[in-house]
C-alpha cells in the first residue's frame, strides 16, 4: 500500500482507470480539477473546471466526460470544457455527485443534497442522443454507481442510509427500476460511498469517514473481505494497472493524516473489469 502522484486532494473522488494508456484520472470536487497520472511514466497534471466537477468518465474518442454541479459535460485535455446538458440548474441546493458509463455509451450519475440528508436527489441517465432521463427520485446523496457481470443489475449507493440499491436493468432501453436494498451497511463503520464491481461479480466499497475498503457479495449482502486504511476520509475506488488487478483508492484531505487527500495504490487478490466508455 502506498501514495501515487505527488497531488493532494481537497475531496479526492471518482477515480477510473484507462486501459488504452496506462493513466489514471480522478477528480477533486471542491479543487475543480480533473486530474491524471500516467502509471507507466509518473507524469501527471489535469484540466481546471469552472465549478465542483463531481465525476469524471473516459469517452470512446479518447478524451473525458464529467459531471459538474449541475450538467452533464465533454472536458478536453487541451482545458475546452463543454456544456452538454444541464440537470437541476433550478435546485441551488442540489448538486450532482458520482456518477458512471454504461456498456451502450450512455453517461449515469445521481445527484446529491448539500445537507447531506435531505432526500431531493435523483438517478438520472445521459443518451447516445444527448436527452437526460430521471429513473429515480427521494435518495439524498446518490453515490456509487457499478453493475453486474451480465448488465442485469444496477447498484447505487444512498450514502446517509448506508445502503447499496439494487435495480432491475435494461441496458437495451437504458431503464433501471424496481430499487431494492442489496446490501445493508448500518452496522458498519462510516458510510458507504463510491464502489468497483470485480471480475467475480462482487463489490468493492469504499467507506466514507470510516477508513477503510471492504468487498461483499451482493446476491447474499455479506460481506468477505475487509481492508484498513491509513486515512479516515476514504471516498472511492477502482481497479487499475495492465492486469486490472490493483485498487486505486481516492481520499479526501480533511482527516488530516499522512496520506489524506492522496491516491493510494492497494494490491488485493482480485481483478476488476475494463471501464465502460460514454459515446455522446
Amino acid at each position: 500500500m502506498r501514495p501515487v502522484g505527488s497531488y493532494k486532494a481537497v475531496l479526492g473522488e471518482s477515480p477510473v482507470y484507462d486501459p488504452r494508456t496506462d493513466r489514471l484520472y480522478w477528480v477533486d470536487i471542491e479543487g475543480m480539477y480533473v486530474r491524471y497520472l500516467d502509471l507507466s511514466t509518473g507524469r501527471e497534471g489535469g484540466v481546471r473546471t469552472p465549478d465542483l466537477v463531481t465525476s469524471v468518465q473516459l469517452h470512446a474518442d479518447g478524451e473525458l466526460a464529467a459531471t459538474l454541479r449541475h450538467g452533464f459535460y465533454r472536458v478536453y485535455l487541451d482545458g475546452g470544457i463543454e456544456e452538454v446538458a444541464l440537470v437541476e440548474a433550478d435546485m441551488p441546493h442540489n448538486r450532482f455527485n458520482d456518477g458512471k458509463c454504461d456498456a451502450a455509451g450512455r453517461y449515469w450519475a445521481g445527484t446529491m443534497n448539500l445537507d447531506l440528508a435531505t432526500p431531493t436527489g435523483s438517478l438520472y441517465s445521459l443518451g447516445l442522443d444527448r436527452k437526460v432521463r430521471k429513473h429515480l427520485s427521494g435518495l439524498a446523496v446518490s453515490n456509487g454507481i457499478a453493475w453486474s457481470l451480465d448488465w442485469k443489475t444496477m447498484y447505487l449507493v444512498d450514502t446517509p442510509v448506508k445502503r447499496i440499491y439494487a435495480l432491475d436493468f435494461d441496458l437495451e432501453r437504458g431503464e433501471a427500476s424496481g430499487a431494492r436494498t442489496a446490501i445493508d451497511m448500518s452496522g458498519e463503520a462510516g458510510r458507504p460511498d463510491g464502489i468497483a464491481v470485480d471480475s467475480e461479480g462482487l463489490l468493492w466499497i469504499a467507506h466514507a469517514r470510516g477508513g477503510r475498503i471492504s468487498r461483499w457479495d451482493p446476491s447474499t449482502g455479506e460481506k468477505v473481505e475487509e481492508i484498513e486504511m491509513p486515512v479516515k476520509a476514504v471516498t472511492s475506488l477502482t481497479f487499475g494497472g495492465p492486469d486490472l488487478g490493483v485498487l486505486y483508492v481516492t481520499t479526501a484531505s480533511w482527516s488530516g493524516e499522512e496520506w489524506s487527500g492522496r491516491v493510494i495504490e492497494v494490491e488485493v487478490d482480485a481483478r476488476g473489469l475494463a471501464p465502460s466508455l460514454c459515446r455522446f
